[in-house]
């Protein structure tokens, strides 16, 4: 993955560490979570404090003649935008049998690449299934009713998802989740 430069901080990151921003048709600033979006774009950090900084020094304006609306409702789409993006990858995931859900099921099944636990969920179950999935990323920042929703369930504590032929899947999962997890943690927007 090429790594970008914050406009912000002037940091060169992955840009798995970085939000895409580009100027929509009414110069209005567009958050462009798919990175498809045509036109120059510019480069931020993950985080809801970069944001507000770079709307309140002007330096979308000057890169790209845009600007955001309210910025705290900026923030609130982002953050919805990005746990719909992890959901909707998840629950393809699970259509294409790569992704399965629930504690007892995982450990019946053996090793996965990537372990979800709700954020309310027993610590010492998400340890003790960590280590017996052998998995080499773990999160928790899907909750219980995201998580359910992805395995056609009310809620749920666990879902983890396969490596092997679903490599690829798990990988574009964990850039999600963990884009997900990065906003979330780098700031105190947590109104999910």
């Amino acid at each position: 993955m090429a790594d970008r430069t914050c406009i912000v901080t002037g940091a060169t990151l992955p840009r798995d560490q970085l939000i895409r921003i580009v100027s929509g048709p009414d110069g209005m600033a567009v958050v462009d979570l798919a990175e498809k979006l045509p036109g120059r774009g510019v480069w931020v950090s993950n985080s809801a404090d970069a944001l507000r900084q770079a709307a309140d020094r002007k330096l979308l304006k000057r890169a790209i003649d845009a600007q955001f609306g309210d910025i705290e409702d900026t923030l609130l789409q982002v953050g919805v935008l990005m746990c719909s993006r992890a959901v909707a990858t998840a629950a393809m995931a699970r259509r294409a049998g790569a992704l399965m859900g629930g504690a007892g099921k995982l450990a019946a099944e053996g090793v996965f690449q990537g372990l979800l636990a709700a954020p309310d969920a027993s610590e010492r179950e998400f340890n003790k299934l960590a280590s017996r999935l052998e998995v080499t990323w773990t999160s928790r920042a899907l909750d219980a009713e995201a998580l359910g929703q992805i395995c056609g369930r009310p809620s749920l504590a666990f879902a983890a998802i396969r490596g092997g032929n679903a490599a690829k899947m798990a990988e574009k999962l964990r850039f999600e989740v963990m884009r997900l997890e990065r906003f979330y943690t780098s700031s105190a927007c947590h109104a999910r």
